[in-house]
């Protein structure tokens, strides 16, 4: 009973007036959203009447949209993303057909050079408009999942073939640790590969020359343990949390030297979630990385 509508209220800045309600009988509801530390809450306040119908005080729902607002900055947040990585690739493309077109008299190999580069900058926007189309589908569950039963000790070793290449021309050395008897598991094959291929991928980006890349796999008869580990340069620990978020990177200088849309995590976190699996990171910043993926050897 101590308290009054000013002293709960009152410190949030609402435009509320108690004298109003009481005295103008046309006052309706209205709605306000505040932030109570780092919650954001909204308040419908409604006034309600006495026994002689006179306005008698206020009825204030009070309902917790902090997600709602977090999902709407992450929208908003997506939309700023994908138009600065396609703009980038514009402009240059932009650039290289002006440069073409104000000279008069362009050599051949001139034409050509600028044309590859045109291309190049083509692929990269499908890429990222291709890895988004994918994001979305995986999203809205329309991409159709078929689970069959993999050796995944052999896929393994086919990723790590596959992933040679690229880990040699850095002087990487790519290894992998498999059990001595086969693991069995339910999966969707080509979205699985190509989950595990971007945490390899990654590893393989983020690693300096001559550094070492583990690939390992685990059993417990439930389930099936994947890890990547690498010695690259790390991801800082307020960090963490953000990796698997939609165009975020932990190295921003090195976008396009690096290459890659900056969607690849967001996918391999999409697809574990389609396996009813877990992805979990560890990692010290100059020292490495390890991700570890688990999802059930049989899908019910």
């Amino acid at each position: 009973e101590d308290n009054t509508f000013e002293d709960i209220f009152g410190k949030f800045k609402l435009d509320i007036n108690m004298e109003k309600v009481i005295y103008l009988e046309t006052w309706t509801s209205t709605e306000q959203r505040i932030q109570v530390d780092d919650k954001f809450v909204k308040v419908l306040f409604a006034p309600f009447k006495n026994e002689d119908e006179r306005p008698d005080g206020v009825i204030a729902v009070i309902q917790d949209i902090t997600e709602h607002v977090k999902l709407d900055n992450m929208q908003k947040e997506l939309v700023a993303d994908v138009s600065h990585e396609l703009k980038t690739p514009l402009s240059s493309i932009k650039v290289l057909s002006e440069s073409i077109l104000l000279q008069k008299d362009v050599p051949r190999e001139t034409y050509i050079e600028f044309l590859e580069d045109i291309t190049s900058e083509i692929d990269r926007m499908t890429e990222i408009i291709n890895d988004l189309l994918t994001l979305v589908k995986l999203d809205q569950k329309e991409i159709p999942i078929t689970f069959t039963e993999i050796e995944l000790n052999q896929l393994i070793i086919d990723i790590t073939k596959r992933m040679k290449p690229l880990a040699d021309s850095k002087k990487i050395e790519l290894n992998y640790i498999l059990l001595k008897e086969k693991v069995l598991a339910d999966i969707d094959k080509t979205k699985f590969v190509l989950a595990i291929s971007n945490l390899v991928e990654n590893a393989i980006k983020y690693t300096a020359e001559k550094g070492f890349i583990t690939i390992t796999v685990d059993s417990d008869h439930q389930n099936v343990f994947l890890s990547v580990s690498d010695t690259g340069i790390g991801i800082a620990e307020e960090e963490i949390n953000k990796i698997f978020e939609r165009f975020y990177r932990v190295d921003k200088t090195r976008n396009r030297e690096t290459g890659g849309t900056g969607l690849g995590l967001s996918i391999t976190h999409s697809t574990i979630l389609m396996h009813n699996g877990s992805i979990k990171v560890s990692s010290k910043e100059q020292e490495g990385t390890t991700f570890l993926v688990c999802i059930p050897l049989r899908q019910t």
